[in-house]
Formats: structure tokens, sequence, C-alpha cells
């Protein structure tokens, strides 16, 4: 059977509150106030993840205390009382609370089957904010308030078309930040006010509002034995209250209060000038009666509407599995489309990593399909809060994409259930028992009925996928729920792909980064040995021109002779750092055109001893590292001097000098350095002589790791066996 909807203009029973705070008429005065400041204290205050309205009817309870005797009220003492007293400095410990109560000014009688509208003009005509339901025979049964109205009155849709300045009033007191916290009890007191507007002049500049104090904060601070007199507003006042144009909607205004945690809110000019200072509740006293009660009649006559056609569906359609298939062939052809989108979402699954367009395409195809006016995916940040990521909307409601709120009773009511795998199906905000900040939030957005499924990844609630009908409730059929839950499952594994590959490309472009940074790296390290590599080619070349220089006074042989050599030597390493410098890879030399620019330079060197002597040379691919070429050139450097010395006494057109390096095996390295002339001496042993040239040269050998053989067949051949020094070594 369908759900009967409920009758607003006479759910006062909702409207009740049945458990006041109660005192007997004897309780003494200054007991009372303790008790009234211990349950303001207790009261939850925004933002511990509570509605504004829960926190609203916790506040009006702890704001009057009823004096009751046998079940009959006698007075009522509230927050205005209470500061009179405080305000006063009588002896409150000799007085009671009869003394100080006033007797209720109008009761609400149950017995003349009163409306909640008969409740509200009773409020409004009295200007009270606690209004006592009388039973039979006249005994307390509870007391109703704005805060309990606000949640039992369906009047959303006419706060988001009313504007601020419905509210405006000329009652906004302020008084200097500087005051006194006494001075702003008498205050209130004097101009009958629950707030009092606090302001700052700074030096040369207009008057503006820096906070606000109420009634119950006094109270409070009274509770706590504090001297009232001796304490600054501006020490204990609320912090600057949000301001508002008059041309903007009651009901966004209110949603404001909920996100930024704040009850008081300012409506401001254009020209800056303070209008009034707005609670939640100020509404109810200031929007027309009549209004009011037909805006609520509308909801409740679309309501019953609703509910009678879907009954007239329900009846006209049995379970479709009790019926023969042919006569289901409209459920089947929308199964059948359902197939059709969930397979569409699989493809394009398959076919981008691109998430927005995967969300984007989900939101077109179910907006289509379900024939609604708004879905949405809606993905949620660490906080709870939350953006709308992607949108289809139809013509004529405004659109909501990217709009970002925190729904303060979503992580208090729902979140947990999602996370559960819950699917929401509401047909009629109104008539499906939500919370009134949950409605607030769905009216401001269009919103008559809402299809929600959660997406999750792993463990967390990501988001939600919502289908909403904004132009009146809805009812949504088991296969349309159960294709939006398929949906969400393919969502959740589109945006775990997407992440994956958004991971690895962050990762990509994370390491082609270090390789770059690596590389500049690199390259300026180059440049550096680069630099170096020249520096020390231009020194050894300033010390070879220095013994150059030296020779040029030295007449003896033998020592011109040593300086030639000395000279050769530093030639021969100038000339790898030189390579080095010139190359494009630093790290090693090409010894073949090593060999032929130091021979050359040899050849030069010792022109008068062997001027047509034929240089010949091959150490193709051979490239060493500079640990392996200095010692190398310097071998070479001593055999090819000896040889130009002592091998060819008596020049001729056959001499000829060959170096050579061959690669043995994978590290193996032969050099061989030849000559065509007049032989080693044999009774000479190379590795035993005063000559300090083979001396180096076996120096040189042993720093190759290497061996070093003569063989004196067919002039002088010295045959070098080594490897390629290991650079860590």
């Amino acid at each position: 059977m369908p759900q009967e909807p409920p009758a607003f203009l006479s759910a006062l029973e909702r409207a009740i509150d049945r458990r006041p705070l109660r005192v007997t008429p004897l309780t003494p005065l200054a007991e009372v106030l303790g008790i009234m400041g211990k349950a303001l204290s207790s009261c939850p205050v925004p933002g511990l993840a509570l509605s504004l309205n829960t926190v609203l009817i916790s506040q009006a309870r702890a704001s009057i205390i009823l004096v009751v005797e046998e079940g009959h009220l006698l007075g009522v003492f509230d927050e205005s009382e209470a500061l009179k007293v405080i305000t006063t400095n009588r002896n409150l410990e000799q007085m009671t609370v009869a003394q100080a109560m006033k007797p209720p000014v109008v009761a609400l009688r149950t017995a003349e089957n009163p409306d909640i509208f008969q409740a509200l003009a009773l409020l409004r005509q009295h200007q009270i904010y606690h209004l006592p339901v009388l039973d039979e025979p006249e005994k307390l049964a509870g007391i109703i308030n704005p805060a309990t109205l606000r949640g039992v009155l369906p009047l959303d849709e006419l706060l988001k078309i009313q504007t601020l300045a419905e509210l405006i009033s000329p009652a906004v007191i302020q008084a200097p930040a500087s005051s006194s916290v006494l001075d702003i009890a008498q205050l209130m007191v004097t101009h009958q006010v629950d707030c009092i507007i606090l302001n700052q002049t700074p030096r040369g500049q207009m008057t503006r509002p820096v906070g606000s104090l109420l009634r119950r904060d006094i109270i409070k601070l009274y509770e706590l034995g504090l001297d009232l007199s001796g304490i600054q507003a501006q020490t204990v006042m609320s912090f600057p209250l949000p301001g508002f144009s008059p041309t903007e909607s009651i009901l966004a205004a209110y949603w404001q209060m909920q996100q930024q945690l704040v009850q008081r809110l300012l409506v401001i000019s254009d020209q800056g000038e303070l209008l009034n200072i707005v609670s939640p509740t100020s509404f109810l006293y200031a929007l027309d009666l009549d209004l009011m009660r037909r805006s609520v009649e509308q909801v409740q006559q679309v309501s019953e509407d609703f509910e009678a056609e879907k009954s007239h569906i329900e009846e006209e359609s049995p379970v479709v599995l009790e019926r023969p298939p042919l006569e289901n062939s409209k459920e089947l052809l929308e199964q059948l489309e359902g197939s059709r989108i969930l397979a569409a979402m699989s493809l394009r699954i398959r076919e981008s990593l691109d998430l927005e367009q995967i969300l984007q395409t989900a939101v077109n195809e179910v907006w289509q399909f379900l024939q609604t006016d708004r879905v949405i995916i809606y993905r949620f940040h660490p906080d709870m809060s939350g953006t709308v990521a992607v949108e289809a909307v139809s013509e004529g409601w405004r659109p909501v994409l990217n709009s970002t709120l925190k729904d303060t009773c979503f992580g208090q009511e729902y979140a947990e259930a999602y996370k559960q795998g819950r699917t929401q199906v509401v047909e009629n905000i109104y008539t499906a028992g939500l919370s009134q900040c949950h409605i607030d939030i769905l009216v401001l957005y269009d919103i008559w009925a809402s299809l929600v499924v959660p997406i999750m990844q792993r463990d967390n609630l990501w988001g939600l996928l919502c289908a909403y009908h904004c132009s009146g409730p809805r009812y949504w059929r088991p296969f349309e729920v159960d294709l939006l839950t398929q949906l969400a499952t393919h969502i959740a594994i589109a945006i775990q792909q997407s992440e994956l590959y958004q991971q690895l490309e962050y990762e990509l472009n994370q390491r082609k980064r270090t390789e770059e940074r690596l590389k500049q790296s690199l390259k300026e390290k180059e440049l550096l040995l680069k630099e170096i590599h020249h520096r020390v080619k231009n020194n050894l070349q300033v010390i070879s021109s220095l013994l150059r220089l030296q020779s040029d006074y030295v007449k003896d042989e033998t020592i011109l002779s040593l300086l030639r050599d000395s000279q050769n030597r530093i030639r021969s390493i100038a000339l790898i750092h030189e390579k080095l410098y010139q190359s494009k890879d630093i790290l090693k030399i090409n010894f073949d055109e090593y060999i032929r620019d130091l021979l050359n330079h040899l050849k030069h060197s010792y022109a008068a001893n062997a001027p047509r002597v034929k240089l010949t040379t091959n150490a193709q691919e051979i490239w060493f590292n500079i640990e392996t070429a200095i010692p190398c050139s310097l071998l070479i450097n001593e055999l090819v001097s000896n040889a130009f010395k002592h091998a060819f006494p008596i020049p001729s057109q056959e001499d000829e000098i060959l170096v050579e390096i061959s690669l043995i095996d994978e590290n193996r390295y032969e050099l061989t350095v030849q000559d065509n002339g007049i032989g080693f001496p044999l009774d000479l042993d190379f590795r035993h002589t005063e000559s300090l040239g083979l001396e180096l040269a076996c120096l040189f050998t042993e720093q190759l790791e290497g061996s070093i053989e003569l063989d004196r067949n067919n002039g002088t051949i010295f045959k070098v066996l080594f490897s390629q020094l290991d650079r860590a070594s």
C-alpha cells in the first residue's frame, strides 16, 4: 500500500517539544539560573557535524524554564526574565522563581483541535518565542517554539522565492565593542532584544560591525560566576557575521548560515547600511501568514496528487514477472535500453582513460534514459564537503556544475550508510522523513525527488551518482534503481583505471623530470670536466714552454736531451687532456687518433735524429679511459722516443716505426712498438738498465698491470699485454 502523505496543516504533534525544563514555584532563583546556564552551555554548537536545526531546537529548550505544580503551568522563566534579574543586582539566594516568573501570556489547548498555523498565529500575535501546550484537563503537555515549527512546516519553496527584504525591520541595536558585558545586558533589557551588534570606529573610518553578543551568551557567563561589569564584550563576542544583500533569497541565506556555522546574519544595503539582523526563524514572524499557509497547502496538494497517481499506477501494474512476456513489451524495451547504456559505459571505459569524459558520458546517458531534470556526479573531499564534478540538466533549471558545498547533516545521517552500499530512493522530499537541513539544500537546488547511489573506491566513499526530478515528485521504478547501481560500479572501475593511469603518467613525468635534471647535471659536470682538462692541458703546455725556454740557455747536449725528453713526456700527457677537452665523450679517448698526433709530435721533436722515418699506426676502434690512457701514452712516448734516438744511426728511406694496439679478447689488449732499425743490443737487459726511458717504460707497464716482452729479430719489437683499468679502482 502507498504511504499516506502527512497532513502538514494538522501536523501539530510533531511541533511539540514534550521534554521542556520544569521546576516547582519554590525553587531558589539562583538554582533556576544555574539550571538554565548549564543547559545552555551543554547545547551543541554549529561545527560539531550537527544540522543547524538540531542545534536550534536544543537551544530553544534550554532558553525557557516552566514553573509547574502538580502538572499545572503557573508561569514561565525565560532568557529575558533571566537577564532582568541578572542586571538588578538583587539577592537571588533569598528569592524563589515564583517571585521572578511571569504568567504565561497565552497557551494552546489541544482540546480545541488547533492546527499548526493557529499555533504560529499566537506566537506572532503576542510576539513570544515559546507557546505552552495544554492537554485535558489543563495540564502541561509540552511547548512549541519557532525552531520546532521550522522543522515541521514545508516552507522551503516559499523561502526560495522570498527575499531578505521581506524581513527588514528597524530593530537593530548596536553598541561599542569596548562596552562591558553588563552594559550590553542592560541594553538588551531596555530594548527587549536578544542580540546586540558590536561595532568599532577605527580612526578616520566609518563605524563597522565586528561581532555580536546573544542573551544566552551572557547567561552562560553569569553561570560561570564571572563579574560581567569587568568583561569587555569584544573579548567574548561571536565572530563577524556574514552580510547579505536584501535581494538575496531567504533560503539561500539560511543555507549560508548552515554552511558558515552561524545563527545570525546581517542584511546590508548596497550603500553599506546595516538594515537588519536575521535569525533562522525570523521569517516565521515577518512573512505573510496567508502566503505561508497557501505555500504549505500547495506542497500538501502536490504530495496528495502524487500519492493518488502512484496508487493508481500500482493498481494498474501488477508485478511484472506475473504477466505474460508479450504484455510487458514496454518494460522489456526499457530494460534492454538499460543494458545498452551499461554496454556503452563499458565501451567508454575501454576506449578512454579521460575520467571527465567518462563521467560526463555517464550522466548524459542516464539523463536521456530516465528523462529526468538533472543528473550529476558529486565528488567528496576529505572533509566530506564536495563538488559537482559533472552535470546533465534540462533547460529551465539553473546549472550547479562545480558548485561546492558542505552538508553538515550529511556526515551525521547518511555518509556511513552510503559507505555500506545504501541507495537512497526519495520520491517526495517532504514525505521521505529527511532532516530539515537536507530538505533545505535539495529545495535550494530545485529538487523534489532524488535517486542517489554511492560510488565506492575500495572502502572509501568517492562520490555519488544522483538523478534528480525538479518539476515535482517522481516514482522511481526498480529497474531504474538497479541501472544506476550497476552504472556506479562501472564508474568506480573507470575511476580506478583513470587514477592508475594518472598515477603512472605522474610517475613517468616525474621520471622524465628527474632524467632531465640528471642530464642537465651531467651536462654541467661535463662542461666542468672539459674546463678542467682544458686548464690542465694549458698548465702542462706552460711547463713544456718553460722547459723549451730553459733549453735555449743550455749548451750541454746531455742536459738538452733530458729537457727535450721531459718536454715530450709532458706533451704526451697534455695531448691526452686536449683530446678529452675536444671530445664529445669526456670519459674516453679515441686512441687511434691520439697515437697519430703523438707520433707526429715526436717526429718533429727528433727531426735531427731520424728525418726520413715513416710512421705507421693502427689502433682503430680503440677507446681508453683516462686511467688507462695516461700510462699507455707515456709508455708509447718512451718506446718511440727510444727508437727515434737509437734505432737509426744512419738515416735512410727505409726507416719505419710501427705502433699498433689490438684487442685480443673481451678486455685484453696488445700494444706493439716496432722499428726496423739496427736492433736492440744483445748484451743489454732492458729491464735493468741505466736508461731512464726504458726504466719508465717498465714502470708504466706495471701501472697498466701488464707485461712487456722484447723481440730482437728484424729490428726491435716491444710487445705489451694489458687490460683497461677499472675507473673505480
